[in-house]
């Protein structure tokens, strides 16, 4: 179940506690610690500030940031119901925005369909000529 009902930007940040999580709580902390305190990132500035995440990660954990990148845009993606596709031409922040975009349609495709149901038509209700 997708959660369109929410900004992306609120998706964003549980794919990343709940990546972050994998480390353990208390390892979670302190990399949310040391983005405050090396890049002055704080959480709820991620999704403004992908670049300056991408670095901090890039300089808390060296390699392993890759590895934890990658089950952060899984994460991301399952949560808004797509799949990820990894590619060597695109970094994190172009994949968070390509996330977006298809949370934007999705959110769209519902509001639609939401339209229907409370007009009081549904498709299997109408009458094709």
């Amino acid at each position: 179940m997708t959660s369109v009902s929410k900004p992306f930007g609120q998706v964003l940040l549980e794919a990343i506690d709940e990546s972050l999580s994998v480390l353990g709580d208390e390892p979670r902390r302190a990399m949310y610690q040391y983005l405050a305190t090396i890049s002055s990132l704080q959480r709820e500035d991620i999704p403004e500030r992908l670049e300056d995440f991408a670095q901090g990660m890039k300089k808390a954990l060296g390699g392993a940031s890759n590895v934890l990148q990658k089950i952060i845009l899984k994460k991301l993606f399952q949560k808004i119901g797509s799949t990820f596709k990894e590619s060597q031409d695109l970094d994190l922040v172009d994949y968070v925005k390509e996330a977006e975009r298809r949370y934007d349609v999705l959110a769209e495709h519902r509001s639609s369909q939401e339209e229907i149901k409370a007009s009081g038509r549904s498709k299997k209700g109408q009458i094709s000529s």
